[in-house]
This record gives structure tokens, sequence and C-alpha cells, in this order.
């Protein structure tokens, strides 16, 4: 099927319209000039005679009346004889020859001794033109003024064969304006169609950016906004099913993973339980260590279950942490104090607190920030060298408590830095724990908006994270 474009159909308007155009002007010429020109001359004649007669009767011929015909014999480029009511010449004036001795035909003679205006045409003879006559009445006679009807038939004519050529010239002037004209309307059409068909592609890139004030400039700006809105829409749409099949994957891997956590313990507790009750401890003593193993695995379990239920309820999206005002110095030091007996037990050389002792006041949740503390903590006894010492710092950097803690011990492999804030992530080399505290820190921390990270030190590995300082009313630090 043959393509009619927008471009085609203004071409074929404007050739049309101006066809016509040329059309109309030949046929309203050809018909109707020689009729126009004729009542436009008896029009100007009896306007002329009518006040060569007021001046007649008011002054007579001589004077005022002679100077008058002498004025407008220009005009009629033809000659006035003025008669009196018998039919005698008084005054005669204009071109000599001009039909002369035509006889005014009778009837219209005593139409106007009547008192009536009368008009007509003198057809041409002998070579002459036609002429128009007009006679007026006066007081006692008649005027009559004669005009020469210029060959305006001749003049159609000519025009007739000039609109030939006029026609041509018209045509080609129609096709190239069309053209031009075609162009600036559709080429910008074309543009924001192309447009339109790359958003049904799902491509948001190409944008309108001519610089019209028309309406077509106008629909280009607002195609640009529907594009920017099309876009940000399908952008949150595509990360919001990325986020969906991550979810769903974090919960494959969460089943999986607590599945296997909950596996270790729940069968250490089954076996010291069946050894228990098929009585392989024979003492006492026996009884009291499988009592205290089976113990300890519980509270394993009931910590993870803790740290799942806190890990989920932070991930849940909805949580809220509960921003208020205390002293990080005091938590900092209350928290190293409950685990100055674990780090004897891990055979961790000491703990060192460095930094002022002020109270340094920072706006935060204090129970999550204790939470963090203790993860970062229970971390570094973890992963600390025998006899290695662990150093907790609290910095002071504007606006911000910069708390940074080092544990001596062997570095963490670059390929799993980006890893270890993960849940269940637990390093090659590394399977204490399940891998759930480091995972609450991240989550805690970025509800808070703090900076955090690891950097491995020279023999050692540092967490850190900063908080917000209170800021008073007018905006200085406390």
């Amino acid at each position: 099927m043959r393509k009619n474009t927008l471009f085609t159909k203004l071409f074929l308007i404007f050739i049309g319209f101006s066809l016509i155009l040329v059309g109309m002007l030949w046929f309203l010429q050809t018909n109707f000039l020689p009729g126009f020109y004729e009542r436009n001359k008896i029009n100007q004649m009896q306007r002329l005679g009518l006040e060569l007669s007021h001046i007649i009767e008011d002054k007579g011929l001589e004077g005022a009346a002679e100077e008058y015909i002498e004025e407008i014999l220009p005009a009629i480029n033809g000659r006035i004889t003025v008669y009196d009511s018998g039919g005698r010449t008084l005054y005669i004036q204009g071109i000599m020859g001009f039909h002369r001795g035509v006889k005014i035909p009778t009837d219209l003679w005593r139409q106007v001794l009547a008192g009536n205006s009368v008009v007509y045409r003198i057809p041409g003879v002998m070579g002459r033109e036609d002429a128009l006559s007009v006679m007026l009445p006066i007081k006692n006679g008649v005027v009559l003024i004669q005009s020469p009807l210029q060959s305006i038939e001749n003049t159609v004519e000519v025009t007739k064969d000039f609109f030939v050529y006029l026609f041509f010239a018209a045509l080609l002037m129609a096709m190239l304006l069309a053209g031009i004209f075609s162009g600036m309307i559709t080429k910008p059409l074309v543009k924001l169609n192309n447009t339109a068909k790359e958003m049904t592609s799902l491509n948001f890139d190409l944008k309108w950016d001519d610089d019209r004030g028309d309406e077509i400039g106008e629909l280009g700006r607002t195609l640009n906004f529907l594009m920017d809105k099309l876009k940000r829409t399908f952008d949150e749409l595509q990360l919001e099913l990325q986020k969906e099949k991550n979810l769903e994957k974090m919960r494959k891997q969460f089943v999986a993973r607590v599945s296997h956590e909950l596996q270790t313990p729940i069968s250490l507790i089954r076996g010291y339980v069946e050894a228990i009750q098929d009585g392989i401890a024979s003492t006492e003593e026996e009884k009291r260590e499988y009592f205290v193993t089976i113990e300890e695995e519980i509270d394993k379990v009931s910590a993870m279950v803790k740290d799942l239920l806190d890990l989920s309820q932070l991930e849940s999206g909805n949580f809220k942490v509960r921003m208020e005002s205390f002293e990080i110095t005091a938590l900092v030091q209350r928290t190293v104090e409950r685990f100055k007996l674990l780090a004897k037990k891990e055979a961790v050389a000491e703990f060192n607190i460095i930094g002022d002792d002020r109270a340094l006041q920072v706006l935060a949740d204090e129970y999550r920030i204790q939470q963090v503390l203790v993860n970062l903590l229970q971390n570094a006894v973890k992963n600390t060298d025998i006899g290695g010492k662990i150093e907790i710092t609290i910095e002071e950097q504007q606006s911000k408590i910069r708390i940074g803690i080092f544990n001596e011990g062997e570095n963490i492999k670059e390929e799993e830095l980006k890893y270890i804030w993960e849940s269940f992530y637990k390093g090659k080399e590394h399977h204490k724990g399940v891998g759930l505290g480091l995972a609450i820190v991240k989550n805690v921390l970025e509800l808070h908006g703090s900076r955090f990270g690891v950097e491995n030190r020279k023999n050692g590995v540092e967490f850190y994270f900063d908080l917000n300082r209170e800021m008073d009313k007018l905006g200085d630090v406390k």
C-alpha cells in the first residue's frame, strides 16, 4: 500500500491553492473586469457632470464653469458639450472630431428635458473606439459628457495570454514554496515521530532538542517530559523487579543457611541427650560435662535466633531507629567492661580505649549502637591472635564522632572484604560464629546514615563507623 505522507499532502494542498487562486483571478478578470470598468467610468462621468451642472446653474457658463471643465477634461479624456433646450450648441470643449456628427437619439433627448439623467453607448465606427455618453439636465439646457471606452476587451485578451505564463510561474513558485513550507512543518513532526518510536522500543535517550516557540515545540517539550517520567518509572520498576529477584534469592539462601547452621548444634544436642539416655556417661562428672555442652549449644541456637529476628526486623524496610542524645564514651566503656571476661577466655592480652575522656554527646539509637559495639567487639575477640590486643579509638571530627575497633591478627583477604557484611558469610579460613553480626552492624549503621567500613592495618584489622554529634538550635557543636 502506497504511503500518503503529510509532506505529500501539504505539498499538493499548497500547489492546489496556488492554482485555484490564479484560476479565480483569470475567471474574474475575463468575466467581470469589462463590466466593472464601464460602471466605474459611468459613475465618474455622472459625478463630474452633476458638479458641472450645479456650477452652470449657479454661475453660468463663463468663469468658474469653464475653469472646472478645463480641470476635468483630462480625467474623462473626451468632450463636454452644453446645449440649450432647443438643441443648439452653447459651449463645446475637448477632443475635436470625437464622434462628431453623431446624432443624439430623440427619445433620450426627451428624457433629459424631462429632468432625467441618461447614459447611453455610442458604437465605434470607422476604427473609432466605443464611447460612453452621459446627459444631465440643467436649467434651460443639457450637459453632454462623452468619453471614449478604451479597449478593455483587448486588455482582457492580452491578459489571458499573460495568464498562461503567470500560470506556469505560479506553478513553479507554488512547488518551491510548498516544498519549503511542507518541510518546515513535516520535518519536526518526523523527528517527533522517530522519538515516539524510540519510546516504544524502551529507548528514552533520544530527546527533542529544537528550540521552537510554537505548538510543535510545546509538543516536543511535553514528549520530553513524558519520556523522563517514563524513564524514571521504568527504572524504578526494574529496580523493584530486581529487588524481588534478590529477595527471593536471599530467602532461599536464608532458609538453606539457617537449616545448615541449626543442624550442627541440634545434632550435638541430640547426640549428648542420647548418650545420657543410653548411660554412656558412667559418672556424675561426665553427665555434668554433657549437660554443660548441651547448655552451650542451646545458648548458641538462642543467640542465633535472636540475631535472625533482629536482622529480619532491620531488613524489613519498616524499622525506624529511635534517635536520642547520649554519651558515647560512657557507652563504649560499659560495653568493653562486659567483654573483659570473654577476653581472658580467648587469651586476649588487653583492651585499650584511646581517646578523650570528656562526655561526647551523639544523636543516635543508644540500644542499636550498643548492639553495633557488641557485635564488632565479638568479631574482634574471635579474630585476635593469642596474646594480641584490642584498641578502641574515639575521635572527634567536626560534627562527627569516629569510633574504630582494631584487633591484632591476620588481615582479611582483599577479595573477601566486600562480602563480610553479608548474612551468614564467613571467611574460608575462619569458621567461628554464624556470620550474622556484621550484617546486623551494616543495617543499623545504614539506618543511622553513618559512614562505616573496614581496613587492613600493618598487624591487624580495624572496623570503624561515625555518628552525628548532637547540635544545639544554633547549629553549634555541644
